[in-house]
């Protein structure tokens, strides 16, 4: 556990992006030192002042961006109250973390060509994943939200070193439908491994068409987490093995291990 931080981190940016999703900037150092793709830290809603006063539980966020230099990024979406605080901190202020925590993404070293896909929220994990496998690695983020509301805008979407496939469950931006449609459509004619991140039925349809496409997939489990630390046994989820805990021996999953 020596390479766990536990303290206050200085908030530089926290920024609204879509219609209830925002961008955290923080100064971690020693949180960017040890993080990887697919990691995750766990954080006190609401300014570190306030400890005690507010919400007890920590809320898990994937790392969504390491640097530039010792800065981390989050990206995350309002959905109750923890966020909704999160939502009203100013820089200057300061938020209490713990972490990097979990197993991240394990992408084989000779990648030639990868499939990211993420189902809204889920796209906070691929920034970090994208930029690291960029400089050897042909990219294609295969990106789905409900409404053109939802949606990244463009020029922070531009951030990401892959060519983008997005869609829409009712067609108001990119295709309409599921983001696992243009993903079958590609596996079918270019096999490659996925990595993806989003909700279980997704994860679950998108572990279905990498098995038949017979190429590797790797997938970040979205559970709801109290310790962060494998204490609780709330984040269990039913593997080939037995069960296992999201938070220690996740978030990330050979995709062929869980038992959807």
């Amino acid at each position: 556990m020596a390479e766990v931080f536990l303290g206050d981190c200085p908030v530089l940016e926290n920024t609204k992006l879509a219609r209830q999703t925002f961008l955290l900037r923080l100064y971690a150092p020693a949180i960017a030192k040890f993080g990887l793709p697919g990691r995750f830290v766990m954080v006190r809603p609401g300014p570190a002042r306030g400890k005690g006063a507010g919400l007890l539980l920590k809320r898990p966020f994937s790392l969504h961006r390491l640097g530039p230099g010792e800065e981390i990024s989050l990206l995350y979406r309002v959905v109750g109250a923890g966020t909704q605080i999160l939502s009203r901190v100013r820089p200057g202020e300061s938020l209490e973390l713990l972490g990097p925590l979990g197993h991240g993404f394990a992408p084989p070293r000779d990648l030639s060509r990868a499939y990211l896909a993420a189902g809204g929220i889920g796209l906070a994990p691929m920034l970090a994943l994208a930029e690291k496998l960029a400089p050897r690695t042909r990219l294609t983020l295969f990106y789905g939200e409900q409404s053109e509301p939802d949606v990244l805008p463009g020029s922070y979407l531009d951030l990401f070193p892959a060519r983008l496939v997005l869609t829409t469950d009712d067609g108001t931006a990119g295709l309409k439908g599921l983001v696992t449609g243009p993903l079958a459509e590609a596996l079918a004619r270019e096999p490659a491994p996925v990595f993806a991140c989003g909700p279980r039925l997704m994860l679950a349809e998108a572990a279905a068409l990498a098995a038949s496409a017979g190429v590797l997939a790797q997938v970040s489990m979205e559970e709801r987490m109290a310790c962060g630390l494998g204490v609780c046994l709330g984040c269990a989820t039913k593997t080939a093995g037995g069960y296992a805990r999201v938070c220690v021996e996740g978030p990330v999953f050979a995709a062929g291990e869980v038992e959807w």
